[in-house]
């Protein structure tokens, strides 16, 4: 008589374990989706706020770093984190195909990806080094409001 039970219980694990597999799975699908297909206006817009919210994240990573409000584990792996981030939307605007009357801003926004990719890429290389942080914060904020700009 224990065995329905046991089954029961068993089949009530595999649902659960199902359950977080199968969200994570639409998760991935959709993530996935973000970055392809044509570039048009609204995919631009959206882009590049990612772009401004990677560079404005950036920007007060390096804040932290140069006031040693941060970690060098945390700075290091945030950094190169973000700055991956921006490198696969570099590469992404750079060879999607764009609708017609765009290109050069999404040429512009790609171009803009790669150069934040680049400067969260000296924090990730320098977690510690308050002088290169500090020097990074007022270029990330410009960038932050070029990718704005380019949003509109």
């Amino acid at each position: 008589m224990g065995r329905p039970r046991e089954e029961r219980l068993d089949q009530l694990h595999r649902t659960e374990v199902r359950r977080p597999a199968t969200v994570l799975t639409l998760l991935l699908l959709a993530l996935s989706g973000c970055n392809g297909g044509t570039v048009d206006r609204h995919a631009l817009k959206r882009d590049a706020e990612k772009v401004g919210s990677l560079a404005s994240e950036g920007q007060l990573l390096a804040n932290d770093v140069s006031r040693g409000a941060s970690t060098k584990s945390f700075a290091r792996v945030h950094a190169h984190e973000l700055s991956r981030a921006a490198s696969d939307l570099a590469d992404s605007l750079a060879t999607r195909r764009t609708a017609v009357g765009i290109e050069a801003r999404v040429r512009r926004l790609s171009k803009l990806a790669g150069k934040v990719s680049g400067e969260l890429e000296q924090l990730h290389l320098h977690p510690t080094d308050r002088v290169v942080a500090a020097s990074l914060r007022q270029p990330l904020t410009k960038d932050a409001d070029l990718a704005d700009k380019l949003s509109k």
